[in-house]
């Protein structure tokens, strides 16, 4: 049930609610729930929400959410008045804090500021020695909603400091900056760095910290949806360069649960291949949505098949839908990968597991 809805900056909503059975949600801090908004047209669109309030608050809980023109979930959230009802699945994600000793560095844009900042909350509400920073990129001053509270935070607990780069702030004498910039000036190899915000600014962090040399079990990313925003990460366009000069006729979309084993992941790359007639030498790459990125199940079945996985954001991937007509996140992911959308196998499904196949473009006459 929603409690209270409120701007908090322009085109920010905020919504706290609370469970309606009196059960606690049981959320991680970083972790989302999948909300079931309704649309105009009656229909249900479900859309990936950060959590932005830490466990501590539970049964009660916090979406911030930007509004964004045209699409529907945004749209529900911000009409929401309390008394409303409101359905969802989760907790979901594994955008949480495991490791309890190395500093910890939090990087994000615009609303995202919600995930990391359950984050920070609850680190913080722990009493431990590992320093504690937040750099946040935002458009200009009056986006920067919560400073008083991140201001109080920082005069509270001498582990926490944080600082905000504004890309058009309003005085001239404050040049633009970018959250990047900050993140380039204190990289450490021996941090923990949790990067959540546009597809862009990640692929560029990332870029920072891996030639930093920052090893990828270091990095955690949580990618949210912008509109016609895309920012492919150098490792991942180096990698998809790659893979169009391997050999193979077909690439194998998949679409896995969280925590599905390797063991899983390979018999549902193997039934399907059986179902189209294809052998193993036949598959060029994998690939899969991003946030599969960290599923240790599918890096461990790719490395004993030999195969490459590519990895798609979530806007790539809505925009592959738009121009296949594909409604499948496996067909879809086969197809951008692919390069064309001749499917040799639809979106066939097993337990935890879907699996669809397409023709690598230029390869047709091979099948």
């Amino acid at each position: 049930m929603v409690v209270d809805a409120a701007l908090i900056a322009p085109g920010v909503q905020s919504v706290r609610l609370r469970m309606s059975d009196g059960e606690k949600l049981g959320h991680r801090a970083g972790q989302y729930v999948l909300l079931h908004a309704r649309a105009a047209d009656g229909s249900v669109v479900k859309r990936a929400y950060s959590i932005a309030s830490p466990p501590a608050e539970d049964p009660r809980f916090e979406f911030c959410v930007r509004l964004v023109p045209d699409h529907p979930a945004s749209t529900f959230v911000h009409t929401l008045a309390p008394g409303d009802a409101v359905s969802f699945s989760g907790p979901w994600g594994k955008f949480i804090v495991d490791d309890e000793e190395r500093d910890l560095t939090l990087v994000a844009t615009g609303t995202a500021i919600s995930c990391t900042g359950a984050i920070l909350r609850d680190e913080l509400a722990c009493r431990r020695s590992r320093r504690v920073r937040l750099f946040w990129g935002l458009r200009s001053e009056q986006d920067a909603h919560g400073r008083e509270r991140l201001d109080e935070l920082v005069h509270a607990d001498s582990r926490f400091s944080y600082a905000v780069a504004l890309s058009r702030p309003a005085e001239i004498t404050t040049p633009p900056a970018r959250v990047t910039d900050l993140l380039s000036e204190s990289v450490s190899t021996e941090a923990l760095y949790y990067l959540a915000g546009n597809g862009a600014m990640i692929a560029d962090a990332e870029d920072i910290l891996y030639g930093a040399g920052v090893p990828l079990s270091s990095i955690r990313k949580e990618v949210f949806f912008t509109p016609g925003q895309v920012r492919v990460p150098l490792r991942e366009r180096q990698a998809r360069a790659a893979n169009r000069e391997r050999q193979g006729r077909a690439v194998i979309g998949l679409a896995i649960h969280e925590g599905t084993s390797s063991v899983e992941v390979a018999a549902a790359i193997e039934e399907a291949l059986a179902l189209a007639k294809l052998s193993w030498s036949d598959v060029r790459n994998l690939a899969a949505a991003a946030k599969a990125s960290d599923e240790p199940g599918l890096a461990e079945a790719a490395e004993k098949l030999g195969l490459a996985v590519e990895f798609y954001l979530p806007a790539e991937v809505e925009a592959a839908s738009t121009a296949t007509g594909f409604t499948s996140a496996c067909e879809t992911l086969a197809s951008v990968s692919a390069g064309t959308s001749r499917l040799i196998l639809p979106k066939h499904k097993i337990p935890a597991v879907t699996v669809a196949i397409a023709v690598v473009t230029g390869r047709e006459s091979q099948t």
